[in-house]
């Protein structure tokens, strides 16, 4: 459920309205086909690995295993600095949708405050509480992703209160009859979107350390992926195209409901009342995200610990299998992010911080993708047979399809460099350029250090160690995957509704 759910929030309900307005229906519409495949050919790049060596904070993990250990720590280092970003960009957050019905900037200590407790109540339960409160909000947020398919549907069709049928006229005017809004940066602007959208998907490879049977739930999340990407993504933003103009003054009118096109087609249909519905959803998937952030953070500091990245008592775990160590770290770090939000000059210094959030999913990506390669090329050379045994999972049309996946993500890469050299809207500076494309450097000297300080090597493939946290098939999921096959199509369909 966390691979269906987890990455419904802010990114589809108030990020989907700025990608319209920069590049269109078409733009909007294409961006989100590829980023789909490109994430479906790495979660299968990902799940090829973590079903043998399903390791906690595993791809992480990987880059030290199958390359040399300054990628690892760069990858590792960046990676948990994205996650704390987040934490503090979801408290932001939470106090601009509260914002939306009590704008008195007084109680933003007080929001903040409860934000956080949320969280720690969630954290410093047992594991199974997080994934319980994980699988409830999923199942509100896909139910609130349907519903308002099923509003858009009702208001396409001439049903709201206002009578008004919408056809395909917005895909003509202001649609294409001028071409593709904004161009080529338009275009390319969307990537920018649908990886906030879409980013975290990965996240699955970092918690699969800690499933129950990851040869038979990891290979389902992953066949999942593409399909939860296009009901929720795809098909959702093809609706709002039909009912809202890219032109539409509203789209960037705020960054809470109020700049949602879900909120503009609504109250163009002269619905009332659901715009503080879709409001109060968002609150509660910023709250999920919010948790999420700590959980993956502090798994993510916990393996770059025992990887001897970071000191070793963040490593320790209680009685529970909950890293207490790292939780703390990562929870306080996040605390003091959320609260300079308090401030004007804490929020210019906290925006700076987060931006560094930007390319680190383009980056994570990359790094599954290549660490792929030297897993094929280190079980090729060492003679093993772990890709030909029963019930291995393997990516579809390996390596081409992995090929093309890495080109895509490093053009996607470099359309974010020319919308932070040329942004839409605005002006060029130095301050824009960094701002949106902080990321980069900070990822090069992440890498760069670490190398000059430690001159480390390339592992040869011949040396990769492929048998520590190794994980035949048991009994007990051998005769689960075993089970699953046996079933007729329809009710294999069904077990996804269960999963």
């Amino acid at each position: 459920m966390i691979a269906i759910g987890s990455n419904i929030g802010t990114g589809l309900f108030i990020g989907s309205g700025k990608g319209l307005h920069n590049g269109g229906p078409l733009s909007l519409i294409m961006g989100f086909v590829l980023m789909s495949m490109v994430l479906t050919i790495m979660m299968q790049c990902l799940a090829e690995m973590a079903v043998v060596l399903p390791v906690s904070g595993s791809f992480t993990r990987y880059a030290t295993r199958f390359f040399d250990r300054s990628l690892g720590f760069a990858v590792g280092w960046q990676y948990w600095l994205c996650w704390i970003a987040v934490f503090g960009a979801e408290s932001s957050a939470f106090v601009v949708l509260i914002n939306y019905w009590n704008d008195d900037t007084r109680w933003t200590p007080l929001w903040i405050s409860i934000f956080i407790v949320i969280n720690l109540c969630i954290h410093f339960a047992p594991v199974r509480v997080f994934g319980e409160v994980e699988f409830i909000v999923s199942t509100l947020k896909i139910l609130a992703v349907v519903t308002f398919l099923v509003v858009i549907w009702v208001i396409m069709g001439g049903g709201g209160p206002t009578g008004r049928v919408h056809g395909a006229e917005y895909w003509h005017r202001p649609g294409l009859e001028n071409g593709v809004a904004n161009g080529f940066y338009g275009f390319a602007a969307v990537f920018v979107t649908a990886a906030f959208a879409c980013g975290g998907t990965e996240m699955v490879g970092v918690v699969v350390g800690e499933a129950q049977h990851p040869r038979y739930n990891l290979p389902r999340a992953v066949r999942m992926l593409m399909w939860r990407i296009f009901i929720f993504y795809v098909l959702t933003m093809l609706f709002l195209t039909f009912v809202v103009p890219y032109d539409d003054a509203n789209l960037l009118g705020g960054s809470n409901a109020n700049g949602s096109a879900f909120v503009i087609a609504i109250n163009e249909a002269g619905i009332a009342v659901l715009p503080d519905l879709l409001n109060a959803v968002v609150m509660v998937c910023v709250v999920s995200v919010g948790s999420t952030s700590i959980y993956i953070s502090s798994r993510v500091m916990k393996g770059l610990a025992e990887e001897g990245f970071a000191p070793a008592w963040l490593a320790n775990t209680d009685r529970l299998g909950r890293p207490y160590a790292a939780l703390v770290a990562s929870g306080t770090v996040g605390i003091v992010l959320a609260y300079l939000n308090c401030s004007s000059t804490g929020a210019v210094v906290f925006g700076w911080f987060s931006s560094i959030s930007g390319l680190t999913f383009f980056f994570a990506w990359l790094t599954i993708i290549a660490c792929n390669w030297r897993f094929h090329a280190a079980v090729k050379a060492q003679g093993d047979d772990v890709l030909q045994k029963r019930y291995q999972f393997k990516a579809t049309l390996w390596p081409w399809l992995s090929v093309l996946a890495f080109v895509m993500i490093v053009f996607m890469i470099i359309c974010q460099f020319c919308v932070s050299i040329k942004p839409i809207g605005g002006g060029a500076s130095a301050e824009t350029f960094f701002s949106n494309f902080l990321g980069g450097p900070t990822f090069f000297l992440f890498w760069a250090g670490h190398k000059l300080i430690y001159r480390t090597k390339t592992i040869p493939l011949k040396e990769i160690d492929l048998q520590t946290g190794r994980r035949d098939v048991d009994p007990e999921e051998e005769a689960k995957i075993e089970h699953y096959h046996s079933l007729s199509t329809w009710k294999r369909a069904l077990t996804y509704m269960r999963f």
